[in-house]
């Protein structure tokens, strides 16, 4: 971590203790199992298009593609508060750095998604539109991704917003198998990173707490199809209050 933690970031703890990790409904995703966490925070919401810039203007980092108003630097007063897409592994690495935290590691990040019980999505085991928004809703609301403060009721048990949809998430890991699971390819031998969450552009199955799936560390996305977001955590101390 590089230095203090920079405005903005709604940490939400995570307490200690065993879950529910992964699924028998894919081999990639198996096998379901429980395993124990020591506490971590992780943030409330994705980082933005606002925090983002100011990362960029701070650091002289590239925008992202798509980015809007990326010559200027500026960000269009109704887009501040969506999440950031179009970002690599390495950039998004580098804006934790610099906010003084990390990314989520793979299992940090399904905890808070799925709760202690395994969750298929953060508020339980009915995909429910009201709650996210992922390709079955985004055409019939011509929206792509949509303001953090939308989509309340989809948070998970402990408050996190926007685990399912809206973009998907780049955590600290690369793909491989899990333990135990009989899941071979190429992609899943540790070159790629993982993404978690599903997005705007990906159906409701792809919002699975359970599901996962990798791309290059350099991926930034496809033209007129969005890309990675992310969101920040951090170790605590688990005996504090």
């Amino acid at each position: 971590m590089n230095g203090e933690l920079k405005p903005g970031h709604d940490l939400v703890r995570i307490p200690a203790g065993e879950f529910v990790r992964g699924s028998d409904e894919f081999d990639l995703e198996a096998p379901e199992r429980v395993e124990y966490l020591p506490a971590f925070e992780i943030d409330c919401y994705p980082v933005t298009v606002e925090q983002y810039a100011h990362f960029c203007a701070a650091t002289g980092a590239p925008t992202p593609p798509d980015f809007p108003d990326a010559n200027r630097r500026a960000v269009e007063p109704e887009l501040r508060r969506h999440p950031v897409e179009r970002v690599s592994w390495f950039e998004a690495s580098a804006y934790a750095a610099w906010a003084g935290l990390r990314l989520p590691t793979e299992a940090e990040w399904e905890r808070a998604a799925r709760g202690q019980q395994g969750r298929r999505w953060p508020w339980g085991d009915t995909f429910d539109e009201s709650r996210a928004v992922v390709w079955d809703n985004a055409k019939a609301l011509g929206v792509t991704t949509v303001t953090i403060d939308r989509f309340p009721g989809g948070a998970s048990v402990e408050g996190v917003h926007h685990l399912a949809g809206n973009v998907e998430e780049w955590v600290s890991d690369a793909l491989r198998p899990y333990d135990g699971s009989s899941h071979r390819s190429p992609s899943a031998d540790g070159t790629c990173r993982v993404l978690r969450g599903g997005s705007w552009f990906y159906t409701n199955e792809y919002a699975r707490g359970s599901f996962r799936r990798g791309a290059l560390p350099d991926f930034t996305g496809y033209d007129g199809a969005g890309g990675p977001g992310f969101r920040c955590a951090r170790d605590v101390d688990e005996q504090a209050p």
